[in-house]
């Protein structure tokens, strides 16, 4: 029921609705999208952006920076940007990562799986490595800002592009 004030009433019992929301965002503009049950899928953008869903599948495509989060979903991302000024991060509890950069990015990498692979098409310098937890620290070429991997159940995969 649909009223006005505190006569209105609203519960989710056999609720069988499906909404889909297309957002154009012009260029240079930063977009920030978050829902709770649903997958989203941010393409084509051309400015910066940061996503975040609990129950879905993410995702993204930018030619500036990412970041995202899911608890039951994968991460498929792409970044045009080579270098940024905050740390990137990408974080998922079931599910995988997939990310593409630019093949002459510079970074400093945290990645983590408890129950996945890691796998970097970067020459990665790596200085640190946790057996069980296959938590990885290491660098891409000469370092740089920070890119943090996280997922409990799948595996990280770093996808080298052409710029």
């Amino acid at each position: 029921e649909c009223r006005p004030g505190s006569a209105g009433h609203m519960n989710v019992n056999d609720n069988d609705v499906r909404v889909e929301f297309t957002v154009k965002v012009p260029e240079g503009v930063r977009f920030f999208g978050k829902t709770v049950n649903g997958d989203i899928d941010a393409r084509a953008l051309r400015g910066d952006a940061a996503v975040d869903t609990v129950n879905g599948r993410i995702t993204v495509e930018t030619t500036g920076t990412a970041s995202a989060a899911t608890v039951n979903g994968s991460i498929d991302a792409s970044v045009g940007a080579s270098t940024w000024t905050e740390s990137l991060e990408f974080r998922t509890v079931n599910g995988s990562i997939n990310l593409r950069l630019p093949k002459n990015v510079n970074a400093n990498v945290h990645a983590g799986t408890m129950n996945g692979g890691f796998q970097s098409d970067f020459p990665l310098m790596v200085q640190s490595f946790g057996g069980r937890n296959r938590h990885i620290d290491g660098m891409i070429g000469s370092g740089g800002r920070d890119l943090d991997l996280h997922t409990v159940n799948g595996r990280i995969h770093l996808q080298s592009v052409p710029q």
